[in-house]
């Protein structure tokens, strides 16, 4: 998503539509955010509840500049982790939650969304 303006206009539809399914028309209390860059205002205005969080752990998109007034008419919170820190200090619980993860992924309990394959040479 995001990599042009029809694919970015369908997340935005299609984010608010799973919230919904999934019992929160009025948007979510948390978004974990990995990617950063044109996502991260989708889903601030798509999917967060007043008085939601969005939690900024990466920026693989790159970063893109925050309009405060978005944060003010979401009543949003921000809130940033570096989470490879927290890894480096904490590594016995890191350990258990990326093994918890690969059971996840393991058991089919998640289903990642693979958006395109790449040959590795």
């Amino acid at each position: 998503y995001g990599t042009d303006k029809i694919s970015f206009d369908r997340f935005k539809k299609e984010v608010k539509k799973a919230a919904a399914e999934l019992g929160h028309a009025d948007g979510v209390d948390l978004v974990v955010d990995v990617v950063q860059g044109d996502l991260f205002e989708s889903a601030l205005v798509s999917c967060i509840r007043p008085l939601g969080t969005i939690c900024l752990v990466g920026f693989t998109a790159g970063q893109k500049p925050i309009r405060p007034g978005l944060l003010l008419v979401k009543e949003a919170n921000i809130v940033g982790s570096i989470w490879g820190r927290w890894a480096k200090d904490n590594r016995e619980e890191h350990t258990e939650n990326v093994n918890e993860i690969l059971r996840f992924l393991g058991n089919g309990s998640i289903l990642p969304r693979v958006n395109k394959v790449v040959p590795v040479e």
